[in-house]
């Protein structure tokens, strides 16, 4: 998972094969350096940060395979 995928204007790419610790290390990353931004959005637009995660980790790159 990708920060860019995400909204944020950043590199920084998360990749585990367990879908809990891709979450868990994002959101550490976005609360480290994101916070400030993250905290002045809406609660509908953080909520919709959220649910792309969910989004991005059950969908497949296109080539058939969920995971790595």
């Amino acid at each position: 998972m990708r920060c860019r995928d995400l909204g944020f204007n950043d590199d920084f790419i998360v990749v585990d094969n367990d879908p809990v610790k891709v979450k868990e290390k994002m959101r550490e990353h976005i609360m480290d350096n994101h916070k400030d931004e993250f905290e002045e959005l809406s609660d509908f637009h953080k909520e919709e940060i959220m649910s792309k995660m969910d989004f991005l980790l059950t969908r497949g790159c296109g080539c058939g395979v969920l995971k790595l």
